[in-house]
């Protein structure tokens, strides 16, 4: 039987530390606006321990959206609708009044960078190999951007639907542009 031992133990509730003290403050002053130096005096640890399950201020908004963003991908590969994808929705729309400090400049790109990585990694699965009529890079960074339009637009209140409304249309709508980029 596998255990977490002590130290693995520490090392997960850190970096939760790190993440949580990150979120607090970038919600609170903006992402451009929080430096890593910030981030160790709120999680109450050394720079060094930052470093030590980080590589900078980016690592640590990719990981804490990874959970959210990996679901939303999974949109592009699955026949079915991903099960937690209305609950993520459902959490966004919660947290809706955040939307800038996500969808907006430097946590954009940020986000929109490693959220394509995580659409290529499917699209190359789903496809096994076979011609493609986009490099799958291209077709990544366009799936991404038209995921993350959709939700934002739909957070900002530009267009009104149900939370499975969206999860439905999010699920389709990718899975079937997918399926045309990839088409030869």
């Amino acid at each position: 039987m596998n255990c977490p031992t002590p130290v693995a133990k520490r090392s997960e509730k850190t970096r939760r530390q790190i993440m949580s003290a990150f979120t607090r403050l970038v919600f609170a002053r903006g992402f451009e606006n929080v430096s890593v130096l910030d981030v160790v005096a709120e999680a109450g640890v050394a720079r060094s321990t930052f470093y030590e399950h980080f590589s900078g201020k980016e690592d640590v908004l990719r990981a804490c959206m990874s959970r959210f963003f990996a679901v939303i991908a999974k949109c592009v590969s699955s026949d079915m609708e991903p099960g937690e994808l209305t609950r993520v929705l459902d959490h966004l729309w919660e947290n809706r009044r955040l939307t800038d400090a996500i969808f907006s400049g430097a946590p954009r790109v940020i986000l929109l960078r490693a959220h394509g990585e995580m659409i290529e990694t499917h699209l190359r699965d789903m496809n096994q190999g076979k011609p493609v009529a986009l490099p799958y890079r291209l077709a990544a960074i366009h799936l991404a951007e038209a995921q993350i339009a959709l939700i934002e637009n739909w957070l900002r209140g530009r267009a009104y639907c149900e939370t499975a409304e969206m999860a439905r249309a999010l699920h389709k709508s990718s899975r079937a542009s997918a399926a045309a980029l990839l088409a030869r």
